[in-house]
């Protein structure tokens, strides 16, 4: 019942461009991230400061969501909420940049 699954875009340049993964809803993005890394076989430096960060975007809205929040809080988010079986996208970004400019190139 915690199993939420997502079509995950991944970073561009990436052999494939898309995996089907599931994740459980009580995870941190930060644990979805480093899951998700590991099936798609991506490389993670998330626990170096210098690198870029492999980060868990919003399809819709293209906010990178924070580490620290659950899964299940953005399947009940207001304004933006995630959708089981929906898209989300994992991409490099910088560690000052907080959303992705052009989601839609991802799903094109």
């Amino acid at each position: 019942t915690e199993r939420i699954y997502f079509q995950v875009f991944l970073p561009k340049g990436n052999k494939e461009k898309s995996k089907p993964m599931f994740f459980c809803s009580k995870w941190s993005v930060g644990k979805v991230v480093d899951f998700a890394a590991s099936i798609a076989s991506l490389k993670n430096d998330n626990n170096k400061s210098t690198s870029q960060k492999l980060r868990l975007c919003h399809a819709a809205s293209g906010e990178a969501l924070p580490f620290e929040h659950t899964l299940e809080t953005w399947l009940s988010d207001k304004d933006y909420p995630l959708y089981n079986g929906g898209n989300i996208i994992l991409e490099y970004l910088d560690n000052e940049v907080l959303f992705l400019e052009d989601t839609e190139s991802y799903f094109s």
